[in-house]
């Protein structure tokens, strides 16, 4: 296989991502989201067509459409880097790749830009098809397009921060597990953190469960979109730049770890 990529003039990680994509285009389950899309545009373009046009309902509808894109984004990213690694350790299609001199770090890598670069395009397609149907409405009135802009950088950070969270869970528990701990984390992560410091504020705790909460992906910060759709003003250039900042760092950190796992495990 190293020869071949040679010869053929693809590098290790390209050929590490090519099996990714293979496995999403053959995979049924991933059609689920195109259809769950597809039913979205369906009822907002029927809705839009019948005259409902008034602010309240674009405004939900469109809300609707946005998260919906970013929430089947993240979990066409989980999947996908849950599944990269173990699929084929069990399938042992790995020994070609792993050949001299590609290193384990090359197949991490091509599984991490092939999880991430399928959610950013998962997220920009349906994105971009909720907008267009709504274009004649958006930005609706009290809607920031700084808000909007800002947004979208911190929500394709996300899905590459959920792609490394993926694959080093990966490495540290069976895929089943690892999908629901990944989700749970970009889905109720937020939620739950704010709700353990309000409840342990005042407990002799609480500055030991704010130091692990630190630990963990805080997805909820760089998921703004719903922000954006409440009419949120926009942040900061510079609060913006240190999450930007903050959720390269954590991605990088949680490939390094998975990096290191992945040298040691025994194949």
């Amino acid at each position: 296989m190293n020869s071949h990529a040679q010869s053929s003039g693809i590098s290790p990680v390209l050929l590490s991502a090519r099996v990714v994509w293979l496995e999403i285009t053959r995979r049924e389950q991933y059609f689920a989201l195109l259809i769950l899309m597809g039913l979205y545009l369906f009822f907002a373009v029927g809705a839009r067509l019948a005259g409902n046009t008034q602010a309240e309902a674009v405004a939900l509808l469109l809300n609707m459409g946005l998260w919906l894109a970013s929430a089947l984004a993240a979990v066409l990213t989980l999947i996908s880097s849950v599944r990269a690694l173990p699929m084929e350790m069990e399938m042992q299609t790995l020994y070609p790749l792993l050949a001299k001199p590609v290193a384990r770090g090359e197949i991490l890598l091509g599984k991490w830009l092939a999880s991430m670069l399928a959610g950013w395009l998962c997220f920009g397609v349906f994105g971009i098809l909720t907008v267009l149907t709504w274009t004649a409405q958006f930005p609706l009135p009290g809607q920031s397009m700084q808000m909007f802009a800002q947004s979208i950088p911190l929500q394709l950070a996300a899905l590459g921060l959920l792609a490394s969270s993926g694959l080093l869970l990966s490495l540290l528990l069976p895929p089943s597990v690892s999908i629901l701990i990944g989700g749970f984390l970009y889905f109720g992560g937020g939620l739950v953190s704010n709700l353990l410091m309000t409840l342990m504020r005042d407990s002799r705790l609480s500055l030991w469960i704010d130091a692990l909460l630190q630990y963990l992906p805080q997805f909820s910060k760089l998921c703004l979109l719903q922000r954006f759709t409440d009419g949120a003003p926009p942040l900061s250039w510079g609060e913006w730049s240190l999450l930007l900042i903050y959720s390269i760092g954590v991605t990088f950190a949680f490939l390094g770890l998975a990096n290191r796992l992945f040298d040691r495990r025994s194949l």
